[in-house]
């Protein structure tokens, strides 16, 4: 029987939740009522983890839990919790965990079977509606699980507890061995590792699907910076590799050619064909990335593609409260990829229409590859035959054709808009906000744009307000229609401190680094376990899951644990904190080994130990008006900084500053390290060349 009410998830504030509130599945959020009815009625639960952009989430639904008679069964046989994976990440990473003891890679949508306490005792992500591809259709699969439960008790029950041990054995799994010997080279040999895997056609890492891994390309850069520092040939190598690979992708279709911003990655080995979501933690990440790699090399595409990145942020994301929202789905009108492709006829209509020369048209094509044949192909069949995805295959000859490709551009983006846009995840995740005001302060301190700062500000501004619980002062994960909920966790809090930390390097207000260390304090008191020596996803108070999972892996993400790790070293030496810089010392030895054997799994933590090895160069700009030295200080890639202004440092940093003084009545800067700093510093060619590592 179809159902002609919303479900449960018609009142959740999750716009993925809401996707599904007319679902004629039964569907429960994730929580105690929905294990107290599985207890009650004795049947199992089904997990459904997915999140809105998330395009094989969308099919699935389609095909399964929009369908009357499977509905029916699900309805009938087991107790069924929907959850938005970017709402719940450790209710997320418990049970991807779970899938990889299975043998599975993991990934979305994330379907598993638990008992009525949580256990699981199967799962996989996507299921069909009819066997094929090596995978059983969903409805048998769902008899089946029902007819073990039913009849195999015995077995199911044994098969959850080796999933319960496994859990467990991943949780404590290298947290608390014996002191590692950290080498200096550490950094270098992991990147070594990162390197040799690069596509050095076509940037990335080989083969398909390509994700943009700016954690790793950041260790490679890193790892760039000390081997040019040390006089080692290799280090143009290792820079090249992370130019190419952002150069390829801002040439690519995986780059929104009119309006700026990344898609979530390319499912084919050239940046051509992506899956069409834009999630705003991507692009965050990759506007530090660029700004820093613009730093070494000055590579003007990498400047334009963050004014077009900001931009789209700005636009097309920005909340009116002030924060950002989460991402836009790869499909409008039930097709991916719909909204931005083109035909011929479409370009030359777009351009005709906004009254520009029409051989603008023909430029554009010819550079963006839009031709009769086309270079896409919807693959389910719905999309417009001989469309194509715009990408860089030319360049315009001369400044007239310049100016052509330019007009062309704002005309197919004013025609595009008036056409059906993809779905919007309007809920505002802190981390994910965190990560942007990092990556707007960073992109406004090296391009010198004032306006990427002021965003940075009013994001900060809004997390702060709306997003701060009232009585303890913690963070709250998700702000939507109005209300923040749900308790953060250490991702938010770690990306938020980390957001903070850098806009106050950006701008010199204290009051950015009052709140990042207000903030760190609270993180290790509700997330950090000394017996352990790790952080928890989630505090001990809140709501029980299987198993208190750990911030381990970075995924999509860097992982809580090595932002918190970051942001223990930056502000350990530069507020005195020297339980902190211990804590960081004692996360990084237990894990540390685990790191150098897979560097794309802690590539971050990595980048943090770059970091530990070096500790944080403290830059103190002393005078009334510092902005020639600050923009001195801009011109160089040093990422193991603190940047400090003295003439508005809060009292948390009175001892870096204390006797510091301009030089004879001009602006100074003090670069310190490890407690020694440099004389001061009045010329600004002479600041760079000191930052960079000359004399």
């Amino acid at each position: 029987m179809k159902r002609t009410m919303p479900n449960r998830l018609s009142h959740e504030s999750s716009p993925y939740l809401r996707q599904h509130a007319d679902n004629p599945v039964d569907w429960y959020p994730w929580g105690e009522e929905a294990q107290a009815r599985a207890r009650a009625e004795d049947k199992p639960m089904l997990l459904s983890v997915g999140y809105s952009a998330c395009h094989w989430c969308h099919v699935m639904a389609h095909e399964s839990f929009e369908n009357a008679d499977v509905a029916a069964l699900m309805n009938e046989r087991f107790v069924n919790i929907k959850v938005d994976r970017e709402e719940m990440p450790d209710v997320d990473q418990i049970y991807q965990q779970a899938l990889q003891l299975q043998g599975e890679s993991g990934g979305w949508p994330l379907t598993m079977f638990l008992t009525p306490e949580g256990v699981p005792f199967f799962g996989g992500t996507y299921f069909p509606p009819r066997d094929g591809h090596g995978r059983p259709s969903f409805t048998r699969l769902l008899h089946a699980l029902s007819d073990a439960w039913k009849s195999k008790r015995k077995d199911v029950l044994e098969n959850a507890q080796q999933f319960r041990d496994g859990l467990a054995a991943i949780a404590a799994h290298g947290r608390t061995p014996g002191e590692a010997n950290i080498l200096v080279d550490s950094v270098d040999r992991a990147a070594s590792k990162l390197a040799v895997r690069i596509d050095r056609r076509e940037g990335g890492f080989e083969g398909a699907p390509k994700f943009p891994n700016p954690k790793a390309m950041e260790l490679i850069l890193r790892a760039a910076r000390r081997s040019s520092r040390a006089g080692e040939a290799d280090a143009a190598e290792l820079v090249n590799a992370v130019q190419l690979t952002l150069v390829k992708m801002a040439e690519g279709g995986i780059y929104d050619q009119l309006g700026g911003g990344f898609a979530r990655y390319s499912t084919d080995a050239h940046w051509l064909v992506p899956h069409f979501e834009k999630m705003l933690y991507d692009n965050a990440q990759l506007l530090t990335l660029c700004a820093e790699t613009f730093q070494v090399t000055r590579d003007p595409i990498l400047e334009r593609v963050v004014k077009e990145t900001v931009a789209y942020l700005e636009r097309d994301l920005r909340a009116p409260e002030g924060g950002f929202y989460t991402a836009e789905d790869a499909d409008s009108e039930g097709v991916e990829g719909k909204f931005y492709v083109w035909t011929p006829d479409e370009v030359r209509a777009a351009v005709a229409g906004a009254g520009v020369d029409a051989r603008a048209a023909d430029v554009l094509m010819r550079c963006y590859d839009v031709n009769e044949g086309g270079n896409w192909n919807d693959p389910h069949g719905h999309g417009p035959v001989g469309a194509s995805i715009l990408h860089v295959v030319d360049r315009p000859r001369g400044a007239e054709e310049e100016q052509l490709l330019e007009a062309a551009r704002r005309a197919l983006l004013t025609a595009r808009s008036t056409r059906v846009r993809p779905g919007l995840d309007d809920k505002v995740l802190a981390g994910n906000n965190g990560m942007a005001i990092a990556g707007l302060a960073e992109a406004g301190r090296v391009f010198g744009v004032a306006s990427y700062v002021d965003g940075a500000r009013r994001t900060a501004d809004f997390v702060l307000k709306h997003m701060t619980e009232s009585s303890r002062g913690r963070l709250l994960r998700t702000f939507k229609s109005g209300e923040a909920r749900l308790p953060g966790t250490l991702d938010d809090h770690a990306h938020v401190v980390d957001g903070l930390i850098t806009l106050y390097e950006a701008t010199g207000e204290a009051k950015w680094l009052e709140e990042a260390h207000r903030l760190t304090r609270l993180t290790i008191g509700l997330f950090w376990d000394p017996g352990e020596r790790a952080f928890y996803m989630t505090a001990a108070d809140d709501p029980g899951l299987v198993q208190r999972p750990i911030s381990t892996y970075d995924s999509a993400v860097p992982s809580g644990m090595s932002v918190t790790v970051e942001n223990l070293i930056r502000l350990g030496d530069v507020c005195g904190e020297k339980a902190w810089l211990d804590i960081a010392e004692a996360t990084i030895h237990a894990h540390y080994t685990r790191a150098l054997d897979n560097p794309f799994g802690f590539a971050n933590l990595l980048n943090a130990l770059d970091l530990w090895l070096e500790r944080p160069t403290e830059i103190v700009l002393v005078g009334a008006d510092v902005t020639a030295l600050d923009r001195a200080v801009a011109s160089v890639y040093t990422p193991n900084r603190v940047i400090v202004r003295a003439a508005s440092a809060p009292p948390l940093l009175s001892s870096l500053v204390s006797g510091k003084a301009p030089v004879d009545g001009a602006p100074a800067a003090y670069v310190c390290r490890d407690f020694t700093c440099e004389r001061p510093v009045t010329d600004t060619s002479a600041l760079a060349k000191l930052l960079s590592g000359g004399a």
